[in-house]
């Protein structure tokens, strides 16, 4: 599946209420990709305690995942933590529609309580939007709209989705980071 075919299927899922009435506008919008501003599969997971490997799951859009072992939640909870880097530019005013393929496995099959958070690459590290996300056992795609505040040059923030909060396994599929432009 290449990558118009990806985003295609994103929009559709992050705007289904409101392309209803642009449904024809959307179909003829075959530049979506000039919107995207990562990688969708350019996961990069840190933590001294987890452990990750890709795998095939033909019930995630794209085919592939990120499987990530969490052994415990002691420390913090960004002590284990996956990230996509943003590589586009972000201006005051644009709003980004962030949009995460997910599933979780916990002891007792409760949801995994995540959080998806836009942030600045270097310390401290400050947040521009983030969003508490409940996981179940099922593919899921978790959304999160922002407008930005200020400016932000490529490569110098990303999304960060905190892992270290249970005995738990994650499971990440592609995530679409789309700057729908000025609001």
């Amino acid at each position: 599946m290449n990558r118009r075919h990806l985003l295609r299927g994103a929009c559709a899922l992050i705007c289904a209420p409101a392309s209803l009435l642009t449904l024809p506008a959307l179909a003829q919008d075959d530049d979506i990709a000039k919107k995207l501003i990562n990688d969708p599969g350019g996961w990069n997971v840190y933590g001294t305690a987890q452990t990750n490997k890709r795998i095939k799951d033909a019930k995630v859009q794209g085919g592939a995942a990120l499987e990530i072992k969490i052994p415990g939640n002691s420390g913090n909870p960004w002590d284990a933590a996956a990230e996509s880097q943003i590589t586009g530019q972000i201006s005051k005013g644009d709003k980004l529609v962030v949009a995460v393929w997910m599933r979780a496995k916990t002891d007792g099959n409760t949801p995994a309580n995540l959080t998806l958070r836009l942030q600045i690459s270097s310390p401290p590290y400050a947040s521009f939007g983030e969003k508490p996300v409940s996981v179940g056992a099922d593919w899921q795609m978790q959304v999160m709209e922002v407008t930005a505040s200020e400016d932000h040059a490529p490569k110098t923030s990303g999304l960060s989705v905190h892992l270290n909060t249970g005995k738990q396994t994650i499971y990440l599929g592609p995530a679409f980071i789309l700057n729908m432009g000025a609001t």
